[in-house]
């Protein structure tokens, strides 16, 4: 297998039914790791039903760089027994199983002889330290002891966790802990994997992909949020919600997606710099108001985080199928940005970016993500505030309007939609004087009027004028990210956006004992698309590679249609799950090897 081998860094699984605290203990085990200066990734999954269900959590732990899950387990926390009939077979030889042998359910079941069994009674340890609600915390103490990790940094953990609760509460789950790990410590010295404090790392940051966006919203001065709650784009909701009051941001839990867009466009009318954010189904029912951001010019932010569709689809799933959909959503032709971040780092400075572009370009920024972004954490460094800078564009806030010249017209009037050049008129808040304006969904002159007769050269020149704004943006975007060898050099080349990323880059590290060279562009602007500099990456590459996860391929299809050329095969996903770097790297090493 071509991922990391056995000891080298720890792969842990836990899995049970929804309600047994799978993914809170999961991220309280994480917080550990990184607080004692260790690496991690992890990966939630979760079925969508409102109660019960079988749901895993997978900690990916290394003192080294780490950008993705992987597919194989060190440690199967079995909190019932349907996780072991479903997960076993996905811990490597000498990996171990940690299950409590009292439970009726696993009476009769022996564990495979190429495998550690570390029986632990989880639900008489829990109920002995104060409640049987602790089992999972009682499993997170066995994990640490069976890697030799010393329980300290998990207490530290609990403890913070429930600062706002009753002392007690605390107490008793670093009671319940540390009796797993006490009751676990024999185990490790048969298993093989240690894992020890890294003294003196730098200090990381464990976000997920909505957290890393709602920083980059605040470090933006975002003044509006507004959104119906829908998966996998709520916990954007609440962290904002959480946040409101210290940051100064008025946040809004609409009646439904309809209101959300609505609203951000009027927020940003009044100079507040607004989003939205949505999966593609809520999307659907802002695309009519979406259109009108475009019509009206509105510097609006948008989330979609794509999950499998259509319709309802698979809700708390993954998939990159809603490419082609937000670059031809709304009625009509308007210019438009689509950002695809591919890590927690990308979404934090693309959401800040996408506030600066939506004020320059005075037009609606998506931010395209996906539930593998929304949904998991990565360890990653302090978030770099230095170099977040604002830049409102042409916006008059205050004063006269009579002071900025390029904002009237012969008659001395303000011109909201003036033909200025690159199609980006001079913007004037509510309340700056002598800047009277309309603002509507219909086409209009360059007041804002719909003329009477509705005539054709008005249509004519204000699409043209707003079409203009793409030439514009192609200077600002930010362009594709290279990683790797040289195109020229490389044994293959590999064109990607989002998320794609981390399993692509963890397969680059894989393939270099083995000899085989990668080159790889990241789409980071998939609107205005970089034809140009995609042309010359493709152009020079011995063998070509495009992975994405959607059946049909939307990205190839962009690059037939903007660069007249295609690639020499292609890698597609579209089960829910993501790409796992294992996957990746059997594709480019089969396609390295027919070059």
């Amino acid at each position: 297998m071509p991922a990391p081998a056995k000891g080298s860094e720890l792969r842990v699984k836990i899995g049970g039914e929804a309600g047994f605290g799978i993914k809170a203990a999961g991220q309280t085990l994480a917080r550990s790791f990184v607080a004692s200066g260790l690496e991690i990734f992890d990966l939630t999954e979760y079925p969508s039903l409102i109660r019960g269900g079988h749901n895993t959590y997978t900690l990916r732990v290394s003192p080294s760089a780490i950008s993705s899950h992987v597919e194989a387990v060190d440690v199967l926390v079995a909190l019932n027994r349907e996780t072991i009939d479903l997960h076993l077979e996905e811990l490597v030889d000498g990996g171990a199983i940690i299950y409590d042998p009292d439970d009726k359910e696993n009476a009769d079941w022996q564990a495979p002889e190429r495998l550690l069994a570390v029986p632990v009674p989880l639900l008489s340890l829990a109920k002995d330290a104060g409640g049987p609600i602790m089992r999972n915390t009682v499993a997170l103490g066995a994990v640490l002891a069976l890697v030799g990790f010393p329980v300290d940094p998990l207490a530290d953990g609990l403890r913070a966790q429930f600062a706002h609760k009753a002392p007690e509460i605390a107490e008793q789950n670093v009671a319940a802990a540390t009796a797993g790990h006490e009751h676990a410590v024999e185990a490790a010295a048969t298993f093989g994997i240690t894992l020890e404090p890294v003294p003196d790392a730098p200090r990381r940051l464990l976000v997920d992909g909505n957290e890393a966006i709602g920083l980059g919203a605040l470090a933006a001065g975002i003044g509006f949020y507004a959104a119906y709650p829908m998966t996998p784009a709520s916990s954007l909701l609440h962290f904002m919600a959480a946040h409101e009051r210290d940051a100064g941001v008025v946040v809004k839990h609409t009646e439904d997606e309809i209101a959300a867009m609505n609203m951000v466009v009027g927020a940003a009318f009044t100079g507040a710099r607004a989003m939205c954010a949505s999966a593609g189904g809520g999307f659907a029912l802002m695309v009519e108001a979406f259109g009108m951001a475009g019509v009206s010019e509105s510097a609006v932010v948008v989330g979609v985080f794509t999950r499998p569709g259509p319709a309802t689809g698979l809700p708390t799933w993954t998939e990159q199928s809603d490419l082609r959909y937000v670059l031809h959503a709304a009625q009509g032709e308007f210019p438009r940005v689509v950002l695809a971040p591919g890590d927690r780092v990308d979404a934090f400075n693309l959401t800040w970016q996408a506030f600066n572009l939506a004020d320059q370009l005075q037009t609606p920024v998506v931010i395209l993500g996906d539930s593998y972004l929304s949904d998991n954490r990565q360890s990653v460094p302090y978030f770099d505030l230095d170099a977040v800078v604002v830049d409102r564009g042409k916006l008059v806030a205050e004063g006269d309007i009579a002071k900025h010249p390029d904002a009237l017209g012969q008659s001395g009037e303000y011109l909201r939609y003036k033909l200025a050049d690159y199609g980006v008129s001079v913007r004037a808040l509510p309340g700056v004087k002598g800047a009277t304006q309309l603002c509507n969904s219909y086409e209009h002159d360059e007041y804002g009027h719909g003329s009477a007769g509705e005539p054709a050269a008005t249509r004519v020149a204000q699409n043209e004028k707003r079409m203009r704004k793409l030439e514009l943006a192609r200077n600002l975007v930010p362009r594709p990210a290279v990683f790797g060898a040289e195109a020229a050099e490389a044994d293959v080349a590999v064109l990607f956006f989002g998320t794609t990323k981390g399993p692509v880059l963890e397969a680059i590290r894989w393939l270099e004992p083995d000899g085989v060279t990668v080159a790889a562009m990241q789409v980071v602007t998939l609107w205005p698309f970089p034809a140009d500099d995609v042309a010359v990456f493709l152009g020079a590459a011995k063998r070509s590679i495009i992975i994405e996860g959607n059946y049909t391929g939307q990205l190839q299809g962009l690059v037939r249609e903007q660069c007249l050329r295609d690639v020499d095969e292609t890698l597609h996903r579209y089960d829910g799950r993501p790409f796992s770097p294992e996957q990746v790297y059997a594709k480019l090493k089969e396609v390295a090897g027919n070059a």
